[in-house]
């Protein structure tokens, strides 16, 4: 089984004794941080029109030792981790790419060609980050990046907005989700009956700082799996202010982690279609959950686990690899709908700048919890 979006260095050696029970060089993992999505495209749908060398390539010399292995690597990750990797000719797909690199006399000058070789995957996913852009992205900090917002509406109903942690600092991360439980704790002392969670504008982000932090209202226990194309699955889950992939620990609470007042109380989730890739992670994380349901409009369509391969310079690619599955089994790979989809403007209530489907208000309202304060 392939272990995926760990992007700590605290499971290394797992991934190595994986790679290496596949007589495969191991890849090196960054931290999975970010979503772009590219056009649709298949590997036979290529023209002369795109074989054509990188901008700063020398025009008249052969593709330099140094270029050909490194897009070797890029193309030997690709291959053997695609959620594609048994649909695709690679044969035809790796011919195309050496065409396009023909000149390459540097890694550098690859880049735009394991760009395109990344689009016409198809998996609307998958991306490329140059070393430099890696670098920022690690130092970006909690403070840095967007943080929860909460607030008590109508007197009884928790509410926290999580727009996505951009970071790939873990260090960061863990203060990212130790805020998030502290204004889970703030809003938990004066006593909601239920939770509002709205996840409509999480884009982009580190899905693990964002999964130890919602923890104390999601609850313990397995939340989902990501799911390879081979069937292989390997869980995740929170644990005592632990976001965890399968018994790994992945991230943890700086600090002692919160437990709500009352354990598994109800929550509405949020949707829409900026809801994103971890966004959609953590409305995978909610479904099966008891005293749970989702309102608004479908998502995005991002519900798919990338893996991030940090390549010989540095650069990395976040690479498709598998599809995420619910607590119950259900996978998704696709736009998640809600539970009750909420598309007239009329049928929200605006409470505090907050625009909330008033079915979600309703459903909470009903529930014995909020009907007997």
């Amino acid at each position: 089984m392939k272990l995926y979006s760990i992007g700590v260095f605290l499971v290394m050696m797992l991934i190595l004794a994986a790679c290496a029970a596949q007589q495969v060089a191991p890849p090196t993992i960054v931290p999975m941080v970010t979503t772009i999505a590219f056009p649709t495209a298949t590997a036979t749908a290529i023209t002369t029109a795109t074989l054509r060398p990188s901008a700063t390539a020398t025009i008249d010399l052969p593709i330099s030792p140094a270029a050909s292995a490194y897009l070797e690597e890029a193309l030997d990750i690709i291959q053997n981790n695609s959620i594609y990797r048994h649909s695709i000719d690679w044969n035809a797909l790796r011919k195309t790419a050496f065409q396009m690199a023909e000149h390459a006399q540097t890694p550098a000058d690859t880049y735009g060609t394991i760009r395109y070789v990344l689009s016409v995957l198809g998996d609307h996913h998958s991306s490329f980050w140059t070393p430099y852009e890696v670098v920022q992205v690690e130092q970006v900090t909690a403070n840095e990046s967007l943080t929860p917002r909460g607030k008590l509406l109508l007197g009884k109903l928790g509410y926290i907005a999580v727009e996505g942690f951009r970071s790939g600092n873990m260090e960061e991360g863990a203060q990212y989700a130790l805020l998030e439980q502290q204004l889970i704790r703030d809003l938990d002392a004066q006593n909601p009956c239920g939770w509002i969670v709205d996840l409509r504008e999480n884009t982009v982000g580190n899905i693990w700082p964002m999964l130890a932090g919602i923890g104390p209202i999601l609850g313990e226990g397995k939340a989902g799996a990501f799911v390879d194309p081979d069937g292989d699955q390997l869980d995740w889950s929170y644990q005592d202010g632990q976001a965890k992939q399968g018994d790994v620990v992945v991230i943890k609470v700086n600090g002692p982690p919160y437990r709500l007042k009352e354990a598994f109380p109800p929550v509405a989730v949020l949707t829409g279609v900026n809801t994103k890739s971890s966004g959609e992670f953590i409305v995978v994380s909610f479904r099966g959950r008891p005293h749970t349901r989702s309102f608004g409009l479908y998502t995005a369509g991002l519900s798919t686990d990338n893996f991030d391969f940090r390549l010989s310079d540095g650069a990395g690619i976040a690479l498709t690899v598998g599809v995420f599955a619910d607590r119950t089994g259900q996978a998704y790979g696709d736009r998640i709908y809600p539970d009750e989809l909420v598309d007239d403007v009329r049928k929200y209530t605006y409470i505090m700048d907050a625009a909330i489907p008033q079915p979600a208000i309703d459903w909470l309202m009903s529930q014995p919890e909020c009907l007997a304060q």
